[in-house]
């Protein structure tokens, strides 16, 4: 049984995120979207595996890390890149901060991560935004869709890249 320390009776806030993180230790992945309360599917291996080697690209990268986007708003992408590096108690980061979010497709939330997230970020003003999927002939590698906000303030196509090359020269987002 799971019972949730918080009144859903009420919506919820980024003041909540800390009570709810007992649930990722019980391997659910949640996020607060305009008050709501939404769980996802623990990560595949793979998942996980892509999350720390977009991670591990840039210094100031950190997987799961909640995302304010207003108060009752708070999403967990897969990798943040912050500009510099972050308030290491904090467990909700402002967007200003942030200089790339990438977020790694899996079967349930491939429309949320390509439409809805992508609004999102880019209404942030987060200036990158990644959309990595496996790569077709390497299981083990990934394609990275990079998104740049264009002066629309929507992210407009910047190219596609392999996870193992960009690891292999080095990459850095922009900004970074």
């Amino acid at each position: 049984m799971l019972i949730l320390p918080v009144d859903l009776r009420d919506p919820l806030t980024e003041d909540d995120v800390e009570a709810l993180s007992s649930l990722e230790r019980d391997g659910l992945r949640f996020e607060i979207d305009n008050g709501r309360l939404i769980l996802t599917a623990p990560r595949s291996l793979w998942h996980s595996n892509i999350c720390v080697r977009i991670a591990n690209l840039r210094p100031h990268a950190y997987g799961r890390q909640g995302l304010r986007i207003t108060r009752t708003t708070v999403r967990c992408p897969d990798v943040l890149a912050f500009y510099s590096r972050p308030n290491p108690d904090a467990s909700c980061h402002d967007p200003a901060d942030v200089a790339l979010v990438a977020e790694v497709v899996s079967p349930d939330t491939a429309v949320e991560d390509r439409l809805v997230k992508a609004r999102l970020y880019a209404g942030a003003g987060i200036p990158e935004y990644w959309i990595v999927d496996r790569h077709p002939a390497d299981p083990r590698d990934a394609v990275v869709e990079c998104f740049k906000i264009g002066a629309a303030g929507v992210y407009e196509g910047a190219g596609q890249a392999v996870l193992s090359e960009l690891e292999a020269k080095g990459y850095r987002p922009v900004g970074l």
